[in-house]
Formats: C-alpha cells, structure tokens, sequence
C-alpha cells in the first residue's frame, strides 16, 4: 500500500529589509522601537545660545545669592550653633531618620566628625539618635522639638535678612523673579532620597 503523500509546506513570505517588525499595540498597529543611538544623541546635543547663556547667567548669580544666605546665617546663629550644624541639622529635617554616614556624606566630612557633631547636637536636645528596628547596626537620626524650632527661627530670620536685599525690586521685577525661580525648580527638581549609607 502506497505511503500518503506529505503535504508541501507553504513558501514564506520574505520581509523586505530595513522593515519594522510588528509588536503587540494599540488596534495591532506596529510600533517603532527607539534605538539607543538615537537617544544617546539626544542627551547629549549640545545646547544651544540661549540655553548656554540661560546657564551661565546662572552661575554667576546664585554663588552670590547663596553667600548671602551663608551671611545671613551665621548673622542668626546662636552662640553653640555653627553653620555646619545648622546644615545638619536642615539635612535631618529634609531625610528624617538617616544615618551618620548619609549626614557625613551631605557635609562633606569624614564619618568621625560628622559622629562627634551628631552628638553633640544630641546632647543639646536639638536630635535624637536611636537604632534602626530593621537593622541593629545602623544608627538614625531625627530632629527634637528644639532642633525644629531653632531651624524655624532661623529660616524666618533669614527669610526677613534677603527679603531687604529686596526692597528695591519693583513688584513686577519681583514677579519676574518668582517666574524664573520656577524655570530652575522645574529644571533642578529635589530628590528627596538621602545619600546611601549603610550606617
């Protein structure tokens, strides 16, 4: 008895080249995938005149906004209280609950100085340092009742010292201000995660 003839397989289709692949989307329809050379490129156009003036327009005026606030500071201090202890301070309020290594990390100095300054702003009643409950290791830090009210002091104070610096803007330069203080909020968006740390 002679053996059924196999049935012939179809030819394929050929794709021509360069085409896009279909994936699954909306209605069935293709979807382009963006290489990683195109968006390579995009980051890192370079920018154009505006934004490089925008940029160094910028650089030159918010180092001295900033010693202005820094003057205004220790303007406001109080006697046992340093710039570098305020800016803990303000970093613990901003991360509740970091450790001593994300607070060295924020100032910039070595573990045994930021330590030795977490203690003694302890010992003044402005923070308290407790061991974390997932890990027996690591110390956290937060902010007393006091440190609070010493920041809150502090900020208004400094608030009222820039807002003379001031008074000679018109209301619509003022306004114009605000305006471009929202560009850079929106361009420099705050992470509010700490450093990492493991202690």
């Amino acid at each position: 008895m002679p053996s059924p003839r196999r049935p012939r397989a179809l030819p394929r289709a050929r794709r021509p080249a360069g085409a896009t692949l279909p994936l699954p989307g909306a209605a069935g329809t293709d979807v382009k995938v963006q290489t990683t050379e195109v968006a390579s490129a995009a980051l890192n156009e370079a920018p154009n005149e505006a934004q490089a003036a925008a940029a160094a327009r910028v650089m030159q005026v918010l180092p001295r906004v900033m010693d202005a606030m820094r003057l205004a500071m220790r303007a406001q201090l109080d006697s046992p209280l340093t710039v570098p202890q305020f800016r803990g301070l303000n970093f613990i309020d901003r991360h509740p609950g970091s450790s001593v290594s994300a607070l060295a990390g924020f100032l910039g100095v070595t573990l045994a100085t930021a330590s030795a300054m977490a203690d003694r702003l302890v010992r003044a009643g402005y923070l308290q340092s407790q061991g974390s409950s997932s890990d027996r290791r690591r110390t956290e830090l937060t902010l007393q009742a006091d440190g609070k009210a010493v920041l809150e002091r502090m900020r208004r104070r400094t608030r009222d010292d820039l807002a003379r610096n001031l008074r000679s803007r018109s209301p619509q330069e003022l306004a114009t201000l605000v305006d471009g203080l929202a560009v850079l909020d929106s361009a420099f968006p705050r992470s509010d995660a700490p450093p990492l740390a493991s202690s």
